[in-house]
């Protein structure tokens, strides 16, 4: 009997993926079945996805793409092979720690009106295999509702979040979302019923080097639509409809961080654009304030790129 399916999408890991399937393999819950769906990968990812299903026939179904279908579409792909009543994402290049699924399933077991369960995970330099950080450290980063998907940006970490099968949107991911639609997920999912956290430790997410503040950025407008879309999935809401331009705000004054260092004009013009969403809390005023003097007063950047994270987290926690 399969209980949980594990969906794990690849696209060139061929570096990571072994270990990721390892990790799950090595889970002390019997019940699963991995779904990993490779998305026409230009290395030897799909070869090696095939091989562990043949290894392990029954518990992991390879799904080779003849075509690039992109992030969404093959997530998509992945939840129509699922048979459990449960399912855990990952990702082809993430780790799970022991107990993992096993914790979150007897959570969730015991709490049947919880639709998703979460918990804190280590994010780590691919490179150096150093802990940066751990998420979910500080009481006002967690997530218990939707209004806190909206407000505080999703969950980090998503290869944390397990999911009652039953409680997924119709279509599942939003099509119309190329490849940011997960924050649109979880906040159907949540509306469904209760999101609860498992204050543990309980999986690593791989910090990939170079290129990362960029892409976030390529992916701003994508990740507004999904809020506009949200929109459009709760026309009588009316608890939830005024929160979403605070949660564009959050997310815009969030890209405005990630690029202080490597784009202060960049970073300013994005904090202006926060206050439009916002109507000028202290917060992001404060933020339109830093993003200014990191721009025009000499030394402000190489302060901030002294203190790097430490600075990024006491900016979440005040921000909220």
């Amino acid at each position: 009997m399969i209980k949980v399916s594990v969906v794990m999408p690849t696209y060139n890991a061929e570096q990571y993926v072994a270990a990721a399937l390892d990790s799950i393999l090595i889970q002390d819950y019997e019940h699963l079945q991995v779904i990993a769906c490779d998305d026409a990968s230009q290395d030897r990812t799909g070869d090696i996805i095939r091989d562990y299903s043949l290894r392990f026939p029954g518990k992991i179904i390879a799904i080779v793409n003849e075509t690039n279908l992109g992030v969404t579409l093959n997530c998509n792909k992945a939840l129509s092979f699922c048979e459990g009543e449960y399912v855990s994402l990952f990702a082809g290049d993430d780790i799970m720690l022991p107990g993992k699924i096993s914790k979150q399933v007897s959570l969730m077991d015991s709490c049947p009106d919880v639709v998703l369960s979460y918990h804190p995970v280590e994010i780590f330099d691919s490179e150096t295999d150093k802990t940066m950080f751990i998420t979910n450290q500080h009481p006002r980063e967690d997530v218990h509702s939707t209004a806190d998907l909206l407000l505080k940006g999703g969950i980090p970490g998503g290869c944390s979040i397990m999911i009652r099968r039953d409680s997924l949107p119709e279509g599942n991911y939003d099509s119309r979302l190329k490849t940011v639609s997960d924050w649109l997920l979880f906040l159907e999912v949540s509306l469904r019923g209760r999101v609860l956290k498992i204050d543990e430790v309980l999986g690593r997410y791989r910090k990939h080097a170079g290129g990362a503040s960029m892409q976030t950025y390529g992916l701003l407008s994508e990740s507004l639509l999904a809020l506009d879309l949200f929109l459009e999935k709760i026309p009588q809401d009316s608890e939830l409809r005024p929160l979403v331009k605070s949660a564009k705000a959050r997310y815009v004054v969030g890209e405005s961080y990630r690029q202080l260092r490597d784009d202060p004009t960049l970073a300013l013009s994005l904090a202006k654009r926060a206050l439009t969403y916002n109507g000028g809390g202290f917060a992001y005023t404060g933020m339109y304030i830093f993003a200014w003097l990191n721009r025009y007063l000499p030394g402000v950047n190489f302060l901030f790129c002294l203190l790097g994270t430490r600075l990024k987290y006491l900016v979440k926690r005040v921000i909220g």
